[in-house]
Order: C-alpha cells, then structure tokens, then sequence
C-alpha cells in the first residue's frame, strides 16, 4: 500500500513537472515558479509594478505570456496572462474583433462589488445597450456643450491660479495629482452634475475621492491574486477587502444622496428649467424612457467616472513629460496655437489667456491633436 501510495506521488509530481516545464517553455515573460507561478515577482515588485511590467515588455518586443498560479485547471481560469503593448494587438482586441475578447466571468466577479454590471464589467446586450445610450449621449451639441462648460471653468478658476501661485511662491507643484483632481472634478461634473472640488486651492481632501480611489486599489489587487485568495481575504476581511467594503459603503450612500436629490430636482420643475440647470449624464439616464434602478444609475456612474478619470489625467501627464523632452514639439505646438489665437481673437494678448480655448479653436489645432 505503502509503495502504491508513493508511486501515485511520484507520478503526479513527475506530471505536474512535465506540465509545468511544456508551459514554461511557451511562455516568455517573468519567470514561472512551481506553484505559485509569477507571483513572486509581481510581490516583490509591487511598489514598481508599472515599471515592472515595462521592463518584461521591452525584454519581450512588446508582448509576453505569464501565468501568475501555476496550477493546473486553475491557471487555465486565471492564471495565464497575455501582456502587451503592440499597437496592433490592441487594436485587433479593442476594435477590429472586440466581440472575440469577451470579460468574462473572472474579470465580472473581481470587479463586480464595485463597478456591478456597468459598461466596463458587462458583456453581450448588456454591454451593447449602455455602449448606444451613452455613445448617443455623448454625441449630442448640448453635452458638448456641458463638458466645455465644466472644463473652462476648472481650468481658469482653479487649474490656472494654482499654478500661477507656484511660480509666484517659486514652490515645485505635483503636475500629476494636479491634473487628477483636475480630471476627477471635470468627469464629476459631467456624470453627475456635481462638483466635488479637489482642485480647489488648498487641494482639500474629498471623501468620496479617498473612498473611490481605495476602492479602485482595492479591486485591482483581486485581479492579480488568486481567485480563492481574494474572495478568502473577502469572507473572513483581511487586508484590502476590509478597505474595499467600507469605502463601497461611503461611495454608495455619496451617489445615492445625489441620485436621490437629482429625481426630486426632475419631478419637482418643469422640463424645461431641469434641463437647464441639469444636462450630465445621469440627469439624461433618469429622464429616459427607460426605468432604472438607483443601484443600475450608481454603477453607470461609477463606469464613467472610472473611464473619463485616470485615462485623461495620465494621458495628459504624459504628454507634458514628452513635451519638456523634445523643446522642438513645443515650439511648434505654441506656433499654432498662437496663429490660431491671431485668428480668433486679434492681436491682443490679453485677449488670448482671458479666456480657455473653444471647441472651435481646439478643432483647428490639427498639429497639437497629432502630438
């Protein structure tokens, strides 16, 4: 009995290494460890992670495979992973066969306490019928209208005047923050016609901005654990899924008193004066023929918020560090804007930095759009 037992052992180790070793061999990333995969390196790594995973991108010409649970059957769910960021892989995931890429039910139940089933964790018709109604949305002249209106007003009462007390105080300003708070009321403002103020002087601390942001932590630590783990650490509440709770909590009651102020605002006055005072979107969402919950609103919320925040901020980060970089792009992207001003509004000076740029003027900017 004894020998049978230890053969049984012996073979399934002797499998296990033969699986792990053909596995291996495919794969081109980080090192893969018995077990626990690339785990490891993504721990030790954790306070550098995107320059980590740059650094195994330029190793591997842009694209590589890892597999953070070298389990069998469970990495097949979760483990393996595709990285890339080959400008034509994106687009074949992203546009061309976006409906062959599917989330999920793994990516679903990382994210699903936060962002539920919103445009972001969604696949199939409910994916497709949020896409339409907020793609309608956003084409209309009128939330146009509404997100220039949030965007000059960020910029010339708070964005520019910090700035300017920088270089008055010749004190050295985090551009990257600044410009995510900038975002972060912007997107704000637009989704739910509310402005929370972190890019106010000072930069105050806004509670749901904390509670959002630990949240987002939060979410995306469960994407690169172990399933088990994560939803382990959920049912007894270690570490973040502790900070995930309590922030979902202050994130719901937030948009909630919002969702709950914005109907009564809607029934209360005529049409006409509440699509004056209320044109963001999810004054647009409850006016729709449609009934939606105020858990479904909360989530749509959430979603846009989600993509209209990060993506412009460190976007626009980056473009400001590849400006100082090349003198030359600047130079040329200040002579446009310069004839374009003469264009519109004279010779005066004054007159160019009295007010931001229109939309007008931003779509004849052709050389700063290719920037």
């Amino acid at each position: 009995m004894e020998i049978s037992t230890a053969l049984m052992i012996l073979s399934a180790i002797t499998a296990y290494f033969l699986w792990l070793t053909f596995i291996s061999r495919c794969l081109k990333g980080p090192r893969v460890w018995p077990l626990v995969g690339s785990l490891p390196g993504l721990i030790e790594n954790c306070e550098r992670m995107h320059d980590w995973i740059s650094d195994n991108l330029l190793a591997c010409s842009g694209t590589y495979q890892t597999c953070i649970c070298a389990i069998p059957f469970l990495a097949k769910k979760q483990g393996l992973v595709t990285v890339t960021c080959d400008p034509r892989n994106l687009e074949h995931i992203l546009k061309t066969r976006f409906d062959n890429y599917p989330k999920g039910p793994t990516w679903q139940a990382v994210f699903h306490d936060l962002l539920g089933q919103g445009i972001f964790n969604s696949d199939g018709d409910t994916w497709l019928f949020q896409r339409k109604t907020a793609a309608l949305e956003f084409t209309t002249r009128t939330l146009r209208q509404a997100m220039a209106r949030w965007v000059n007003r960020a910029i010339k009462l708070r964005f520019l005047p910090i700035l300017d007390t920088a270089r008055l105080d010749s004190e050295p300003i985090d551009l990257q923050d600044l410009l995510l708070r900038l975002t972060f009321d912007n997107i704000c403002g637009l989704t739910f016609g509310k402005d929370p103020r972190t890019c106010a002087p000072g930069l105050p601390v806004n509670t749901f901005s904390v509670a959002f942001d630990r949240a987002t932590e939060a979410s995306l630590q469960r994407f690169i654990l172990p399933e088990i783990l994560w939803k382990f650490k959920r049912l007894v509440g270690l570490g973040l899924e502790v900070s995930l709770t309590r922030s979902l909590v202050q994130v719901d009651n937030y948009l909630s008193e919002i969702i709950k102020t914005r109907k009564q605002d809607l029934t209360n006055k005529p049409n006409n004066d509440a699509a004056a005072q209320h044109d963001d979107l999810l004054s647009r969402f409850i006016k729709k023929k449609e009934s939606y919950s105020d858990e479904v609103l909360q989530r749509v919320a959430l979603n846009f918020i989600l993509a209209g925040r990060d993506t412009s901020s460190v976007a626009l980060s980056w473009f400001f560090w590849l400006i100082t970089q090349n003198p030359t792009v600047e130079d040329k992207i200040l002579r446009e804007i310069c004839t374009v001003l003469i264009e519109t509004r004279g010779d005066d000076v004054a007159l160019w930095i009295d007010e931001p740029l229109a939309c007008e003027e931003l779509d004849r900017l052709v050389y700063l759009k290719a920037a």
